[in-house]
């Protein structure tokens, strides 16, 4: 226990640690401040959103008008039905943009769902709209779940709701770019006691390799989790203080992959669990190569390298939620299947234990001991 707080204050001394806690704290903050700006502008944009569908609809309404004075009312009972849905159709975009302009947001929902239910009649009738029948088909059910409840839609990409905003710090941090830079700046000060030398003075501790490497690997695991947690307390602390407040905001759905819900509450829970057993894995691939190669640069271009490889590999729609890999890109792996993967938790812990075990191998060469 004392070589593991010692290896655990060690890093706690390192400037670059201290700085990536402040730095991740300083962009949490300052993307709540810019979403918190951004919400009347996601409202205007809203409103100038559906406007432009509003005129859309007009121009093939006025002329359907025109034709239908050409041949005479009546007489085209198709065409009869187009200036009809295009009326209403119209008129319901009226109504939507001014519920979303006085804010009634629960409103809202419930007249989007009939702008879109009218909007797949006019499709059907051969006249054009700007979203197609999948992605109104697709919003149609989202509203339905929101207010099933009582729930106001948010933009994904600018949101001061606590359940979406964490959604977006999950998304932006803890992924490729932010475990990387986490790695590497935990783990240099432990590699770098093989540049210098300085791992002759732990190879002389009466202690076994095991202990050695589980130590040192102990370290590491409680820095990345304390980086961890920061940034999820954190994230929590800024939104529930400032952000919008709601009865039951952790209840909002977001689609999977295979287009079912998962609610905000399990996909944080999930993104904590895939999370937490990725840096176990992690640390203990970064222990096992420390101990292999013996030198920071050369470790550190492996980390890069397997680092670069995974994410293309991810990008192309390799993602597997049992395979620990895949947990790089939190937010793209919770998303993939509304339940976690148990046998992605067993085939982690087991991975894990396998490379410390390598790691343990590796550590026994002793020609640090002279």
């Amino acid at each position: 226990m004392k070589i593991l707080l010692f290896e655990w204050k060690k890093l706690w001394k390192s400037k670059a640690f201290i700085l990536l806690l402040l730095v991740s704290m300083i962009l949490i903050a300052g993307l709540f401040i810019r979403n918190y700006i951004y919400q009347d502008i996601v409202k205007s944009q809203k409103i100038e959103m559906y406007q432009d569908h509003a005129s859309n609809v007009l121009s093939q309404l006025m002329g359907d008008q025109e034709d239908r004075r050409e041949i005479g009312e009546g007489v085209d009972p198709i065409l009869e039905e187009k200036v009809e849905v295009g009326s209403s159709l119209y008129g319901k975009h009226e109504e939507l943009i001014t519920a979303i302009n006085e804010d009634e947001e629960i409103t809202a929902l419930q007249l989007e769902n009939e702008t879109y239910d009218l909007a797949i009649k006019y499709h059907s009738l051969e006249k054009n709209y700007p979203l197609s029948k999948i992605d109104m088909e697709d919003e149609i059910r989202l509203n339905e779940e929101l207010l099933m409840k009582q729930l106001p839609k948010e933009n994904l990409n600018a949101s001061i709701q606590p359940a979406v905003f964490m959604k977006q710090v999950i998304q932006l941090l803890l992924n490729t770019f932010g475990f990387l830079i986490l790695i590497v700046i935990i783990g240099t000060p432990m590699i770098k006691e093989f540049d210098d030398n300085t791992i002759r003075l732990t190879y002389g501790l009466p202690i076994s390799s095991r202990r050695m490497v589980l130590s040192k690997w102990g370290g590491l695991v409680l820095s990345g989790m304390t980086w961890f947690g920061i940034v999820l307390l954190f994230t929590y602390f800024i939104v529930a203080t400032f952000g919008k407040e709601l009865p039951n905001p952790f209840e909002y759905p977001f689609y999977t992959e295979q287009m079912n819900f998962i609610l905000g509450e399990d996909y944080i829970q999930q993104s904590i669990i895939f999370g937490m057993l990725y840096l176990l894995t992690l640390t203990a691939l970064f222990v096992w190569l420390m101990f292999l190669m013996k030198n920071t640069l050369v470790v550190h271009l492996v980390i890069l390298f397997l680092f670069l490889i995974n994410f293309l590999v991810i990008k192309s729609g390799f993602v597997y939620p049992f395979l620990p890999w895949s947990y790089q890109e939190l937010d793209v792996v919770t998303l993939q299947q509304k339940q976690a993967s148990w046998i992605g938790v067993f085939l982690n812990i087991g991975i894990t234990t396998l490379l410390l075990l390598l790691a343990i191998t590796s550590s026994k060469r002793r020609e640090y001991v002279k």
